[in-house]
């Protein structure tokens, strides 16, 4: 409910500074729609996974999934949209994804020795 509440506080508040700044622009019903689909699924969805792997996750695991994002949106911008991956930026994915393996690197654990007591 709270994300409900923030989300809608959001959406009054951009709506209303837009119009200050901007006419209303007339959207198809085409568009209307696909904006009902990314307000509605889209964000529901997000949350709604957010919100479970809250519940599942540490806090760390879930803070380094929200690290590989950048990662993510590189890689599908690349696919999807066409755009080009500089030297800079491919160093700048790899850095990324190199402190993402650091991270979850996790020390081996000796096992404890037995002490035998001397009699």
């Amino acid at each position: 409910m709270v994300t409900v509440i923030s989300m809608g506080v959001g959406a009054v508040l951009l709506l209303g500074s837009g119009l200050v700044i901007e006419d209303l622009t007339p959207i198809s019903l085409n568009g209307w729609l696909v904006i009902a689909w990314l307000a509605v699924v889209n964000t529901a969805f997000a949350f709604t996974l957010w919100n479970v792997t809250l519940q599942e996750l540490t806090a760390v695991e879930s803070n380094i999934i929200n690290n590989t994002m950048l990662i993510q949106i590189a890689i599908l911008a690349w696919i999807f949209l066409g755009e080009r991956l500089d030297a800079i930026g491919i160093f700048g994915l790899a850095l990324a994804a190199v402190g993402v393996l650091i991270v979850n690197l996790k020390p081996r654990r000796t096992p404890p020795t037995e002490v035998t007591p001397k009699v």
